[in-house]
């Protein structure tokens, strides 16, 4: 089923070739749909529902596979999908829109990146000099006495009943 939608819409470039005079004539594109359903022998929304996900799927294998060799990923090309082949006829038709990010481009080479080496002395040089640090001083240990402090002495608030205000 899936190998003849795709030769039916191969055959209509006005489904998929947005170049051609017709890409924007509805009334043009449903005839061709007609058409794809009428050869496939299937029904018209399940023709254009599943050319939109072998096209979809085509795309973003296309650009997986772009993303590997751009990369300069030491592992080799994975497996190929099936129809990656039957649909490189859209390859003309299709481009892929740049990515934009919200992060600045970063620069940085190989020569730049520390080793595994490198990372373990740092990190081993950071756990020796926090064991080494002064314990931070705590609020309980500052210079203020009771005495220093505002309020009823610590008696007369042992004394006075919670909710009970001393005139």
């Amino acid at each position: 089923m899936v190998d003849k939608i795709i030769v039916a819409v191969c055959g209509r470039p006005e489904l998929y070739d947005s170049t051609n005079y017709y890409y924007r004539d509805k009334y043009r594109k449903d005839l061709a749909w007609r058409g794809v359903s009428e050869d496939t022998g299937v029904a018209e929304d399940v023709c254009r529902k599943k050319w939109k996900g072998l096209r979809d799927t085509y795309l973003k294998e296309r650009r997986k596979e772009l993303e590997t060799r751009r990369s300069g990923a030491a592992a080799g090309p994975g497996k190929k999908w099936r129809f990656s082949a039957v649909l490189s006829f859209l390859d003309p038709f299709v481009t892929l829109r740049p990515t934009t990010s919200n992060m600045g481009p970063v620069e940085e080479t190989a020569e730049d990146l520390p080793t595994p080496a490198q990372e373990e002395t740092e990190k081993t040089n950071r756990d020796d000099t926090e064991d080494r640090s002064p314990p931070p001083e705590t609020p309980a240990a500052s210079s203020v006495s009771e005495s220093q402090v505002p309020g009823p002495s610590s008696s007369a608030a042992a004394s006075t009943p919670i909710g009970v205000y001393m005139s």
